[in-house]
């Protein structure tokens, strides 16, 4: 909790330097969204064993370049008691042009009831028009102790009129000594009726062998919409 307060409070001193010449006073708003998934998977590997997921994100934003927010999701894990994860996060968002922008985040991520996966997560992004180029470092890969950093590109693409198709691919480096780098990816087909958004992925690891069928090939059915 004190590195979130002591992030917060660095993100907050360079959002007060890159506004402080704006002549207008930041708007303040709130926004969130909420999913439904048929299986939770994050970089590839499986964290609720194949089972649904509901997962929830409420922001509070501070004009249009810095919000802090957090996010929540039930997971599950064969040998362990995590059930739910809860996010307290921190964002800032630099823009470049109308199209291009780099969003630096951090994350404290507590699990109950055991605590095992407990962690800090941060990240580099920067939206290049419909491309994304990712880094994120985790302090406690798969509840391992140890770190693991993800490189990862990702390009959103309007096909068959008011359809995307989202694409990601990563590539992951563990620190842990049984564990080899894998790459994962992830594709996904949707479209939005009403405030609805609904989506198909295909998900999976170069390395599958080695995650005791957590890095299998998954096929992900999810609903989203904006609260």
């Amino acid at each position: 909790m004190r590195r979130y307060i002591a992030f917060t409070i660095i993100l907050l001193s360079t959002l007060g330097a890159l506004t402080s010449k704006a002549s207008t006073s930041p708007t303040f708003d709130l926004s969130g969204d909420v999913s439904l998934l048929s299986h939770y998977v994050e970089y590839g590997l499986s964290q609720s064993d194949h089972s649904p997921a509901l997962q929830g994100s409420f922001w509070f934003n501070f004009g249009s370049q810095f919000r802090l927010g957090v996010w929540g999701s039930n997971t599950n894990y064969e040998h362990g008691d995590d059930h739910f994860n809860l996010r307290l996060n921190a964002d800032i968002k630099v823009d470049f042009s109308p199209n291009t922008n780099l969003a630096i985040g951090y994350s404290e991520s507590q699990f109950y009831n055991g605590g095992d996966h407990n962690g800090n997560i941060l990240s580099l992004h920067l939206h290049l028009w419909k491309s994304r180029i990712m880094y994120d470092a985790l302090s406690n890969w798969e509840a391992s102790k140890e770190r693991s950093a993800r490189f990862a590109f990702g390009n959103t693409m309007d096909v068959f009129g008011n359809w995307k198709w989202d694409n990601e691919v990563g590539y992951n480096t563990p620190e842990v000594d049984s564990i080899n780098p894998y790459f994962d990816a992830r594709t996904g087909l949707g479209r939005k009726w009403g405030v609805i958004f609904f989506e198909g992925a295909l998900t999976g690891t170069s390395e599958s062998s080695q995650f005791d069928g957590a890095g299998d090939y998954f096929f992900i059915l999810s609903a989203k919409t904006e609260l």
